[in-house]
């Protein structure tokens, strides 16, 4: 059994699906997707990685480096923009 969160805060900072992260030891930015919650253990799933190679990835919490303010990835400023 398992839980998925898409609110969470990392680093005092609130974190929501499309928000862009960076992660311990990995190129690139990653986006938030959701935070999958087990009974022994919990981790993030994300979309991204270096320009022209993204991918879905998975990350334990404790290697987000830093919650970005503005978004840079392709794909969020294209939303952003159908937005406006």
């Amino acid at each position: 059994m398992f839980e998925e969160i898409l609110e969470i805060k990392i680093n005092g900072r609130e974190v929501k699906p499309r928000t862009e992260l960076k992660i311990q030891g990995e190129r690139g930015r990653f986006r938030f997707v959701k935070l999958v919650r087990k009974p022994s253990t919990e981790w993030i799933d994300v979309w991204g990685g270096p320009s022209g190679r993204e991918q879905m990835r998975s990350f334990r919490v404790d290697r987000v480096v830093r919650v970005h303010s503005k978004n840079k990835t392709g794909a969020n400023l294209l939303a952003e923009r159908r937005a406006a």
